[in-house]
Formats: structure tokens, C-alpha cells, sequence
């Protein structure tokens, strides 16, 4: 109410400020006569800054002080003068239209700030959401992680594990441990036939010839391989008692995580944690040092098929024509009936550099007229070549030709004692066969 009285005050007071200008400039406080009349601003600012109401205020009080001035300059309130119906049309005009039109916008004005403040507490409510849940999350890797985050630990753990020599990999899991088991000794071991052979070791003084390979035994580091699962030693039937006289350290293991095949599901070694500050003996040590051996198994598995691969593109530069293991394959089951010829070298990789070049030259030259032939000559695997024949018939014809040859150039070299060459054949191929098929080819192989 109090804001409306000081609307209606300001409204006279504007018509106020209009008559006195009138009276300064015309002599005719309420512009008697004048078609486009200066009460029509006052109207007009009235409709625009308050709205219908004080329009139609304004008009009333411009009606009344225009009849105000009719009557002291015409002594009469209704003169016949065309031009005052006009304007006083004009007054009631200006004030209901400009009036209608600035309510349809407070009205607007009015239903945009709802929405906006609706949608400001909207926001305001997720704030408060997303800070309960952000609170929340903290809490959660604190007691997950201890000192650092989630994310943080395993992004960083993946991106150690990120290598692709495997040789490289068992002393990463140890730094592993390290770092985020807080270990102050750790070792790797992998299950090598009937015994867990170790791969890599941090912070031992030394390595005890009898740690090195430990035979089956109901110890922590085999319980947990047979187990499948993080074993301490209160998870044991017995308890393991530390002595002076203990060369492989079984009974020194304080927590042992299982690493698995990620396609068999098989355990294929261990991570064990031999040394451990007391205060980090809990419950998130041994979730953390799952996750380790979770990703080293599947970081060793990426290995392996990498090295795999990489074995079976490698050509032979000196052998001119050779083509890849994989190559090789592909082709032998592309086209039934063809074929084989197997060279294998055994004790080539032990000789001088340029001793295994000498006989892999010596292969080539044998080799090179089959290749002019139709045939293709290839990688088999480290230390072996195939000869692939298109017509299967003459495998054995090639193999012996390919014995006698080799006989004649090797005998004179001075290492042909310690390496031995056999070349074996097989005809007739079934696809999809190309392993078992190299197999009976050097089961019934020559010696050269």
C-alpha cells in the first residue's frame, strides 16, 4: 500500500512539474488548446513505470486539471470546442492502452523470475546434492586407499604396468608393491612345472640359491596359488615360525596375492609381500595388492601375445624372399595339396653372430632355386624355415634334395659339430592344419 501512495505522489508530482512549465512558457497551466497536449508525456511515463492503475490515475488527474484550466482561462467546463474532446480522448487512450500493455509485461516480468528462481533453487538443491556426494566419495577412498585416491593410484598403476617386454614386468610389479603396498621387501614368483621359480625381487640383502625355486610345500606362497585368493599368515592351518635356518624363506611371507590367466582363469605365480611396517597391515593393503596381481596378470598376458606376434612377423634379411611365420600359415591353408618343407636348426642362436650367418647364408643358397621354382620360402619359427611346394607330390623329393646339398656345403664349416640340421617333409595338407602338419614333418626328419 505505502509503495502505491508514493506511485500516486510521484504521478502528481509530475503533473505539478508540467503545469509549472506551462505557466512559464504558455501562460496556461493545463495547455488549453493544444491537440498534441505535454500531459499525454505524464500519462504515458505513469502507464509505462507502474502499470493500468496508476495510468488510469494519471488520466483521472490530467481530466481534472485540464477542466481546471478550462474553467479559469474559458470560465466554462464545457465549452464546444472541437479540440477538447480530442484530447481529452487522447488522455484515456494513452492511459488504458500503454497501461494494459505494461501489465501483460509485469505480468511476464513476473512469471520469468519465478521460473528463474525456480530454477535457482533447483541449481541450489544440486549443489548441495553433488557436495553430499562429493563429501561421500572422499570418504570412500580415503578408507580405500588411505593416503591416496582411487583414480589417482590406479591410473598410475596402469600406466607403470603399460609395458610390453615381460622380462621387464616382474621387477615393476615389485616397485609396485613398493609404492603403494608400502612393502620393504617384495618378490615375484611363477609357476614354472611343479615349482614357483622367482622372477624378480626388491629390498632383499641377498638371494639364498634355495629361494630361487620352491618346490610344493604348505607354505603361504603355494597356499595362495592353490587358493585363488590374498592369504596372510592367520589364514594358515598352522602358524609359520621364523627361524635363522630357514635358506627359502617360505615362512617369511607376510601377505601373498595370486596372479591369474585373464583367458584360463588359471594361477600362473604369485606376488608376495615379505616385509611390512606393522601400521600398514590392514584391510586396504590387501585389496590394493589384489588389484596388482589382478592387472599383472593381464599386463604379463599382453606380453606374451605380444612377443608372440612379434615373433611371427620377424623375416630373415639374409634369406632374400623370406616371408613371416603368419605369412606362412595363411598361405599353407589358403591352397590344400600343397607342400611342406621344414628346416630346423638346433644350437644356431648358441654359435657366434657371424657363424649364424654363415649358415643362414648357406640355407639361402640351397634354398634360392625351389624359389625360382614357384616355391615359398618362410619363417617356421626362431630356428626353423619353411619351403612351401605348389604340388604336395614333391615334398619328399625336395627334402632329400635339400639334406644331400646341405651335407656337402656344412661339413667343411669348423662348428658344424655343435649344431644340428634336420629337414623333414610332408604332402597332402587338410586346411587349418599347418602346426600339426610342421610337427610330422620334422618327426620324420633327416639329419643333415
Amino acid at each position: 500500500m505505502t509503495t502505491r501512495l508514493n506511485n500516486l505522489g510521484s504521478i502528481l508530482g509530475s503533473f505539478l512539474v508540467m503545469c509549472l512549465f506551462g505557466v512559464a512558457l504558455a501562460h496556461n497551466f493545463a495547455f488549453i488548446g493544444y491537440k498534441l497536449h505535454p500531459f499525454l508525456l505524464c500519462i504515458a511515463a505513469a502507464a509505462i513505470g507502474y502499470g493500468l492503475i496508476e495510468a488510469l490515475f494519471a488520466f483521472v488527474a490530467a481530466v481534472a486539471i485540464y477542466f481546471l484550466g478550462l474553467l479559469v482561462y474559458h470560465h466554462n467546463l464545457l465549452p464546444a470546442a472541437e479540440p477538447h474532446v480530442y484530447i481529452i480522448f487522447s488522455f484515456a487512450a494513452t492511459a488504458v492502452v500503454l497501461g494494459v500493455v505494461q501489465n501483460s509485461r509485469f505480468h511476464q516480468l513476473l512469471q520469468a523470475r519465478s521460473e528463474l528462481e525456480e530454477v535457482r533453487n533447483e541449481g541450489e538443491r544440486l549443489r548441495q546434492r553433488l557436495q553430499v556426494v562429493q563429501t561421500a566419495n572422499q570418504k570412500l577412498n580415503e578408507r580405500i586407499l588411505g593416503e591416496v585416491t582411487t583414480v589417482q593410484s590406479f591410473a598410475e598403476i596402469a600406466r607403470r604396468l603399460s609395458v610390453l617386454e615381460e622380462k621387464d614386468l616382474y621387477p615393476a610389479l615389485c616397485d609396485l608393491m613398493v609404492d603403494f603396498v608400502h612393502a620393504q621387501e617384495a618378490s615375484v614368483y611363477m609357476l614354472q612345472g611343479d615349482c614357483l621359480t622367482l622372477m624378480a625381487e626388491k629390498g632383499w640383502e641377498s638371494v639364498p640359491q634355495e629361494a630361487r625355486a620352491l618346490v610344493r610345500d604348505r607354505d603361504l606362497l603355494w597356499t595362495a596359488l592353490d587358493q585363488r585368493r590374498v592369504m596372510t599368515p592367520l589364514d594358515l592351518e598352522k602358524i609359520l615360525r621364523q627361524t635363522p635356518l630357514d635358506p627359502s624363506r617360505r615362512n617369511r611371507r607376510l601377505i601373498c596375492a595370486p596372479i591369474f590367466h585373464p583367458q584360463s582363469g588359471e594361477a600362473i605365480g604369485v606376488l608376495s609381500v615379505d616385509r611390512l611396517p606393522f601400521a600398514h597391515l590392514h584391510g586396504n593393503t590387501l585389496g590394493m595388492l589384489g588389484v596388482i596381481a589382478k592387472w599383472g596378470g593381464e599386463s604379463l598376458y599382453n606380453a606374451t601375445s605380444y612377443q608372440e606376434l612379434s615373433r611371427q612377423l620377424v623375416r630373415d634379411d639374409l634369406i632374400p624372399g623370406c616371408i613371416p611365420l603368419i605369412l606362412v600359415q595363411d598361405r599353407y591353408q589358403q591352397k590344400p595339396g600343397q607342400g611342406l618343407v621344414v628346416c630346423q636348426f638346433q644350437g644356431l642362436k648358441r654359435l657366434e653372430y657371424a657363424d649364424q650367418v654363415w649358415f643362414r647364408k648357406t640355407l639361402s643358397a640351397v634354398l634360392q632355386p625351389l624359389a625360382t621354382e614357384g616355391a615359398s620360402i618362410g619363417r617356421a619359427g626362431d630356428e626353423a624355415y619353411a619351403v612351401l611346394l605348389p604340388e604336395g607330390s614333391k615334398a619328399a623329393e625336395t627334402a632329400e634334395r635339400v639334406v644331400s646339398l646341405l651335407r656337402s656345403r656344412v661339413q667343411s664349416h669348423p662348428q658344424r659339430g655343435t649344431l644340428s640340421i634336420f629337414v623333414g617333409s610332408v604332402s597332402g595338407p587338410s586346411p587349418a592344419t599347418y602346426k600339426s602338419d610342421c610337427q610330422r614333418a620334422l618327426k620324420s626328419a633327416l639329419r643333415c
